[in-house]
């Protein structure tokens, strides 16, 4: 009888576990599990009852075969086989956890091993991207400020977060449109510089709260750094991954919610001091503080498909551990199946065991991954006016490169690698379906026209001047006649201006009589021009105070959101204050890509359809006329970033020309081709939109029987439009972007 003398080695062989590697009990689902700690490392690894036995045999003197005897003796039908008994010593040796003398089959493991990491191929590109600053160990200071701080966690700072979150939340209400309207400026490009010092510093006491909650219950915080994402994003960190190992999942929740526990509580204040602050930088940085640690916090660390805050949450309240992990090899194991036809392969244990949780998170996570991976490639290629486009596509390359190189030597491999017999057809008939798709398929591209509902007899009422609005007289709803008083505003700096004037024009009035009887007539004369000058500025400003009170400009009936609310703000030149609408007639405002103007001109047919978002049914209109001149004044409020719509504003450069401004409110006739659009002016100073579009108006001719309110938006398409194909629109998409980048960072060159 021959003897194999790999398999009589690791048999016999008695390895020992290092001294230094620690266990902790833990439970999921009622399951008993262990946490592997390496203290030397700061590693932490999850194994099951079974595996946890088998590893507590590694002292030195018990063998692998009497170790295994004992796990089939106490187990039962948990028990490791043979196999699962040598990859699990595998593991351990890959992991460094054994001690390094205890046998010589270990030795070359671990040298066989270190050899594959050297051949691991490393991406520069990533690691530029992602740089990471490591600033040492906190520990100490965490320490050190955990008695001051740490009863935020306990049972009255919970109590005190929560009467803090409903407070601000009753005082917001009546704000909210507010709040919202003037959440553009956080995405202005002028703001930019400000939101990413206050991003930066709410991360850190963001990540100051994972420590400190950590520190509260016995764990340890070794490191803490700043990592900066696609060079200009920077995302603090901190190591508290000793938390793994507290046996209470309410704990573990508590220290990977601490972060954003921090933050809405930060956010909390500023909305607070926002709220009792005048317009300026401060109110500003202040609500871009509120966005940062709310809305952006929420998109990222509360999401569970990225590996943050969420992630850790979703685990513990599962009871899943290393639920990624488990989705991504159900996708593999779905490829290889599907793509490789490697039918024999056996489900992963995770995916029998949970057979909804693993496959949904699975490919919910890989389809936001790609997402993500996007939206950075976007944002690289922005960066140096236009020049990080050549970064984006050589990460994108290397990136293609690398699993292509990864995935064909899997496919040629021999032994262990799918049978090619198989695996060529599967992915010679997956590549036609693709190539069919884009080359069949047909789209229509004028969906990126925009439309929105609105009365065709409407008026915008805006602020003419800057006051504070003391006097409310109308409200929604009400009935209203042709000069009509609705509001009334004050000025006091005008005010005392025009104050002024009337008592230098008192006193120059007095000097000029003087002059004239001291018979000084060149002195006369001068102070009757000054009188003049005076005069005339006299009237201006009267006029011009004579704007606080505002009046109704037609018949009709009052729309104004929250108009009780408007007592006690202050209002801006070209602020809209409410519309009085003269009938229930309704149309469209529509909104088109300058790059898409040629294509809408030249459809025959003027008719559209229009899906609103949230309807199932369509519109059917027809457009009755497109401005022959595009402008960056934003066609409607509802169709900015700033209130869910996919418009992106920025700060405007210039001053908003005045006519454009009067347009804006709604005046009479002006010598322009936006005088037919009087509703489109919602063009405030120094708020635009990123790009400029042409704007229209269509003619709603069957609705069916859809109630249409005022402010629903969607996308339109033009019933006899000519469908394009997709891998050519795809194609024409990305090479007028890249083109467009090119004479960007051309332009910024020269």
């Amino acid at each position: 009888m021959s003897v194999d003398h790999r398999i009589s080695e690791i048999s016999t062989s008695r390895p020992r576990l290092r001294r230094d590697v620690r266990t902790h009990y833990q439970e999921y689902r009622g399951e008993p599990s262990y946490i592997v700690e390496d203290t030397s490392k700061g590693k932490f690894f999850h194994v099951g009852f079974p595996e946890h036995q088998f590893i507590q045999c590694f002292d030195g003197r018990t063998t692998i075969s009497q170790a295994l005897a004992r796990n089939a003796a106490t187990q039962g039908e948990e028990a490791l086989t043979e196999q699962q008994g040598d990859q699990l010593l595998r593991w351990l040796v890959d992991n460094d956890l054994l001690e390094s003398d205890t046998s010589g089959q270990g030795e070359r493991r671990m040298e066989q091993w270190s050899k594959q990491q050297d051949k691991k191929p490393k991406n520069p590109i990533s690691k530029v991207m992602f740089f990471k600053v490591p600033l040492g160990c906190p520990d100490r200071f965490i320490g050190s400020t955990k008695h001051l701080f740490g009863w935020i966690f306990a049972v009255p700072g919970l109590l005190m977060w929560l009467a803090l979150v409903l407070y601000t939340c009753f005082q917001l209400a009546p704000h909210w449109d507010q709040f919202v309207k003037a959440t553009g400026q956080v995405i202005a490009p002028g703001n930019w510089i400000r939101v990413i010092l206050i991003y930066t510093v709410l991360k850190v006491l963001h990540e100051y709260g994972h420590g400190l909650a950590t520190k509260r219950y016995g764990g340890a915080v070794p490191e803490w750094g700043v990592q900066l994402l696609a060079f200009v994003t920077p995302l603090a960190f901190v190591d508290a991954s000793a938390s793994w190992k507290f046996p209470s999942k309410w704990k573990r929740i508590i220290v990977s919610a601490a972060g954003m526990y921090v933050e809405v509580a930060i956010a909390c204040f500023c909305l607070l001091g926002w709220l009792h602050t005048d317009p300026g930088v401060l109110n500003t940085s202040l609500h871009s503080a509120v966005i940062a640690a709310t809305f952006v916090t929420l998109l990222f660390n509360a999401n569970p498909l990225m590996r943050f805050d969420g992630y850790y949450i979703l685990l513990d309240a599962l009871g899943i551990p290393n639920l990624g992990t488990k989705g991504q090899q159900f996708l593999i194991w779905v490829g290889k199946r599907v793509f490789l036809g490697m039918e024999d392969l056996p489900m992963p244990i995770a995916a029998r065991q949970h057979p909804v949780a693993v496959p949904l998170y699975g490919v919910l996570a890989a389809i936001w991954k790609i997402l993500i991976w996007i939206g950075i490639m976007i944002i690289v290629s922005l960066l140096f006016k236009g020049a990080g486009l050549f970064l984006a596509l050589a990460s994108v390359a290397v990136m293609v490169g690398a699993t292509a190189v990864k995935f064909f030597k899997f496919l040629f491999k021999s032994g262990s690698g799918p049978k090619l017999s198989r695996a060529l057809p599967r992915l010679g008939i997956t590549v036609l379906l693709l190539l069919g798709v884009f080359w069949f398929a047909r789209i229509n591209p004028t969906g990126k026209a925009l439309a929105v509902v609105e009365y065709a007899e409407r008026e915008v009422i805006r602020a003419g001047v800057r006051g504070k609005v003391t006097e409310v007289l109308v409200e929604q709803d009400d009935l209203v006649k042709k000069g009509d008083l609705l509001l009334k505003l004050s000025n006091p700096d005008e005010e005392a201006e025009r104050d002024k004037l009337v008592l230098e024009l008192r006193t120059a009035r007095i000097r000029a009589r003087s002059y004239y009887q001291q018979e000084n007539l060149p002195a006369h004369q001068a102070e009757l021009e000054t009188i003049t000058g005076l005069e005339r500025k006299l009237e201006e400003s009267r006029q011009y105070l004579a704007s606080l009170e505002v009046v109704a400009p037609k018949d009709g009936v009052v729309a104004g959101r929250q108009l009780k609310t408007l007592e006690g703000q202050w209002l801006n030149t070209g602020d809209e204050i409410l519309s009085v609408i003269a009938g229930d007639e309704r149309e469209l405002l529509v909104s088109f890509r300058q790059e898409d103007v040629e294509s809408v001109i030249s459809q025959k047919s003027p008719a559209i359809k229009v899906r609103l978002r949230g309807r199932s049914k369509t519109i059917e209109a027809v457009i009755e006329r497109i401005e022959s001149r595009a402008t960056r004044a934003l066609p409607h409020e509802v169709m900015s970033a700033s209130s869910g719509g996919p418009l992106a504003l920025r700060t405007s450069s210039d001053p908003v020309a005045e006519r454009e401004r009067d347009i804006a409110r709604g005046g009479g006739e002006y010598d322009s081709d936006l005088d037919y659009f009087s509703g489109l002016g919602d063009r405030q100073p120094g708020r635009e939109l990123a790009r400029a579009r042409f704007a229209g108006r269509a003619k709603i001719t069957d609705a069916g029987d859809q109630e249409l309110r005022e402010g629903e938006w969607g996308y339109l398409r033009f019933a006899n439009a000519e469908k394009e194909r997709l891998g050519k629109w795809l194609y024409n998409e990305v090479s007028t972007y890249v083109k467009e980048k090119i004479q960007q960072a051309r332009a910024a060159a020269s």
